[in-house]
């Protein structure tokens, strides 16, 4: 499948988790893998436009989902990681994509470095109803 056959979200979401590919201790995984820490990242987008992009990425082989240990929680969670084409897919949407092409939140280049493509992470609301992330 063409990258020009995703969708916007759908190539946000490869995007991510190529930011976030190995980005794992040994037996737990990061919090920004699973999909209430991807929901949570992309608090702008409508939760079911980004589960059902999870859903046809995972269908289109680009993503597969596990069970896992994730760092902050006592008890194992679904995570997201790239399959090999996904991948290769995600690095060809990131060589051919200009930052900011579509996109109208894309995070800045940090100093020094090379743009990321994707939105600066939501904080977490200040009343304490976020899920721990110790």
């Amino acid at each position: 499948m063409p990258h020009s056959e995703l969708d916007r979200v759908e190539r946000m979401l490869l995007l991510h988790l190529l930011e976030h590919h190995g980005q794992q201790v040994r037996f737990e995984a990061s919090q920004w893998v699973t999909e209430f820490g991807i929901v949570r990242r992309f608090a702008d987008e409508p939760p079911e436009s980004l589960r059902r992009a999870l859903r046809a990425l995972e269908m289109g082989r680009m993503v597969y989902r596990r069970t896992q240990y994730v760092v902050g929680y006592s008890e194992p969670k679904h995570v997201y990681a790239l399959t090999p084409s996904g991948h290769r897919m995600a690095l060809e949407v990131r060589s051919t994509e200009a930052p900011g092409a579509g996109d109208r939140d894309v995070a800045p280049a940090p100093e020094g470095g090379r743009p990321t493509g994707l939105p600066p992470a939501a904080p977490p609301p200040p009343d304490g109803s976020a899920e721990p992330t110790v």
